[in-house]
């Protein structure tokens, strides 16, 4: 059976990024143990368990966003990869900074450019993750699924802001709204994966069987792609066009 073009390099594309963060993490986790183990703690070693807990962080950041690889809307899924791999950047040269080598105003700069990589990519993982619903025909979830992805928005928008111009929020009336939203944001994100599991879709895409959709599903698992390209390629290859093998 012959993979077509996108379905292998989508493939290898999931292949490299596992093999990215699995080599990223375990030599992160290496050196925290050999930190750990070494003596005394001091600002070095500190700095060096904040880069393995850094990587680690971003590594499940990337991972979320790369479970959208594949999907119809997985550009949000590469554009959070990218904002990850950069972000966990920014982070680890905020960790060895050495303050007096540079100036002040550059320093606030890297700190605030670092942090709204920290909103987005914990935005971006929690949308890839949701996104994923993106396909159900279940009414409720897509309204919540819209709603959510909007609350998030609202919620990201709002911590930017603080981020680059706390000086101008005076109270507390920015701080309580955005709690608020970031509890119905939260609430949001809990809320419609479960009813994706209790709902029943009320227009099939197919007329399947269950047991048909679980070896479909079982089939593609072990190949290492998603369920619409499994049937893409059994399509390809039952298609009138291709030849015919006598046998």
């Amino acid at each position: 059976m012959t993979d077509t073009t996108p379905t292998r390099s989508l493939k290898i594309f999931r292949r490299v990024i596992v093999a990215v963060i699995i080599v990223s993490f375990g030599l992160a986790a290496l050196l925290g143990i050999i930190v750990l183990l070494g003596g005394n703690l001091g600002s070095e070693q500190y700095r060096a368990l904040g880069t393995t807990a850094t990587i680690g962080a971003f590594s499940v950041a990337v991972l979320c966003c790369a479970a959208l690889a594949g999907r119809r809307l997985q550009i949000v899924g590469f554009i959070g990869a990218a904002v990850a791999v950069v972000t966990a950047i920014l982070t680890v040269w905020l960790i060895w900074y050495r303050y007096e080598s540079y100036p002040d105003h550059f320093y606030d700069a890297l700190s605030r450019w670092t942090w709204t990589g920290v909103a987005l990519t914990v935005a971006l993982s929690f949308a890839s993750l949701l996104l994923l619903l993106a396909d159900r025909r279940q009414a409720a979830v897509r309204i919540g699924l819209v709603i959510t992805v909007a609350l998030f928005a609202v919620v990201l928008g709002m911590t930017i802001y603080a981020i680059w111009w706390s000086s101008t929020i005076e109270g507390d009336a920015f701080g309580r709204t955005l709690g608020v939203f970031a509890i119905l944001a939260a609430l949001g994100a809990v809320i419609v994966p479960v009813l994706s599991l209790l709902l029943r879709d009320p227009h099939p895409a197919t007329g399947l069987s269950s047991v048909s959709v679980a070896l479909l599903e079982a089939e593609a698992v072990r190949r290492g792609i998603p369920v619409d390209a499994l049937v893409d390629d059994l399509l390809r290859e039952s298609s009138p066009a291709d030849p015919v093998d006598p046998r």
